[in-house]
């Protein structure tokens, strides 16, 4: 709140989480990011709305009017429509901010659209973008000669860049954080299975911010820095009391690698067994043979663990070492026969056309799904994801394929100091792209300099047989060549009967 000549300025938010085009069901997970601040917005004494736009199949003109700002949040699947969302608070003439992943990623082009833009956590950053709208402070878009400008040495338009960018330190203390509103959660539908196959009502949650790992493809560490930091346990139990006085039965845990410290996870789950829930949670399977093995998952199986997700990423060695993946083939066979054994169901997360791909490295991909899944005589029907590699600014496969091709090289936005290994070259990545890397950071938003009229959604796709499109190539295999063993790879997975 303001204070303006002794009187106090409540504002009027809107929170705003963009339509989902590239999902079948897009009101499956909620956005927490928008619901921590939905939270802090409300313990700082404003009236706060939330609208998912998929819900509904609204239109941006559809957004209601009479609210003081609007505060969008997304990812860069939703590229388009939070694009459409901008230019239409700007046709009304309303202040916009507009924060999230695809914001910390290409925060210039988010500059075209939006007066202010928050980079990564938002707990502390939202206060000063709404405290910057109640001082009435300029709300300025900067043009294409402000962010060809910006990029190219121009003071002043790096200046009107800066102006609009919104950075906090990442928050030290989560147990500062309120815990998400949570009152629009019945809106959603997460099932979880538990061992009888009987579909139990779920809902979202982290216990955890950070990874200390060094994958070349993701950009967690740019949004959440590779620093762990945890949220102290009691915050933990109330959280998990308000999830379950909800309503809920279930809990989808994502933190990046939950399992990561076992005594945590240890009284974690104690807490878990006292309420009842059973829980999914993201893990790898270099920390599980780490930390116990089969023995570990078997404890975490009897608090209630029933579904793990874990990249695999391919059945090769050499792709897992040429993106510093640090983990083995033989890890992710040997995790997967403790998981089916003690009764706890996996998704396996392959990418296709990472950094180095070949016809060998495809074939023992294929081999992997085939010995493993497809023909081996599992007690659990586990799960296949097999995605298209999609090169994301804020990793260091982006930018070092950028810094050789001469783009993109946004010295101000380097994040070695979010703990990326520096002095990664091309020579480390054998990669390319079907859009030209000047315009890569247009493509979420200008889907038509993609080839061919491919659009964003399409290269995210998840659900429906041959939807999705690659848009990589390597030096042995092109896009044509990619796409087609990805889409046989997962007919045979699908025919075999196995799920994504």
């Amino acid at each position: 709140m303001a204070v303006l000549g002794g009187v106090t300025k409540r504002m009027r938010l809107c929170l705003i989480f963009p339509k989902s085009t590239f999902l079948e069901d897009p009101m499956v997970f909620p956005p927490l990011g928008l619901w921590w601040l939905w939270s802090v917005l409300e313990r700082a004494g404003h009236e706060v709305c939330f609208i998912d736009m998929s819900e509904h199949d609204l239109k941006p003109k559809d957004i209601p009017r009479g609210f003081d700002a609007y505060l969008v949040s997304g990812t860069s699947p939703q590229g388009r429509e939070i694009r459409k969302l901008g230019l239409e608070f700007r046709r009304r003439g309303v202040p916009a901010v507009l924060g999230g992943p695809h914001a910390t990623n290409y925060p210039r082009n988010s500059r075209k659209y939006y007066p202010l833009v928050v980079r990564r956590e938002g707990e502390q950053a939202v206060l000063k973008a709404v405290s910057h709208i109640e001082r009435g402070m300029p709300l300025e878009f900067l043009s294409d000669e402000d962010l060809a400008g910006s990029r190219n040495g121009d003071r002043e338009a790096a200046e009107r860049y800066q102006q609009g960018i919104i950075e906090e330190p990442f928050v030290a203390d989560l147990g500062s954080v309120p815990i998400p509103n949570r009152s629009y959660a019945d809106h959603y539908r997460y099932y979880l299975a538990d061992e009888k196959g009987e579909k139990r009502r779920g809902t979202t949650m982290f216990t955890s911010r950070g990874c200390p790992k060094r994958c070349d493809f993701c950009d967690s560490p740019n949004l959440w820095s590779r620093v762990v930091r945890n949220t102290p346990m009691p915050k933990l139990v109330d959280e998990l009391r308000q999830i379950r006085e909800l309503g809920f039965d279930a809990v989808q845990f994502y933190d990046d690698i939950l399992p990561i410290n076992p005594r945590r996870v240890r009284e974690l789950c104690g807490h878990l067994q006292a309420f009842g829930f059973i829980w999914r949670c993201f893990c790898r399977v270099d920390i599980i043979s780490k930390h116990g093995g089969k023995e570990y998952l078997k404890f975490m199986h009897d608090h209630g663990l029933r579904e793990v997700l874990i990249g695999a990423e391919s059945g090769s060695q050499k792709i897992l070492d040429n993106i510093h993946k640090e983990t083995t083939v033989e890890q992710n066979a040997t995790v997967l026969e403790w998981c089916d054994e003690v009764g706890i169901r996996c998704k396996l997360s392959f990418i296709i056309g990472l950094p180095g791909e070949t016809y060998e490295t495809l074939e023992e991909t294929r081999r992997f799904l085939r010995q493993h899944l497809i023909q081996a005589n599992r007690r659990i029907q586990h799960k296949v994801d097999l995605c298209s590699y999609i090169p994301m600014a804020g990793t260091p496969i982006y930018k070092a394929v950028m810094r050789q091709r001469g783009d993109g090289a946004d010295v101000d936005e380097e994040f070695d100091s979010y703990g990326y290994h520096p002095g990664e070259n091309f020579s480390d990545f054998d990669l390319q792209w079907n859009v030209d890397a000047a315009l890569m950071d247009n493509f979420f938003y200008e889907p038509e300099v993609m080839d061919e009229g491919v659009q964003p959604d399409e290269v995210f796709y998840k659900g429906r047989m041959g939807a999705v499109r690659a848009i990589v190539s390597t030096s042995s295999l092109g896009q044509e060549e990619l796409q087609r063993a990805r889409d046989e790879m997962e007919a045979e997975v699908r025919a075999a009967g196995i799920s994504y």
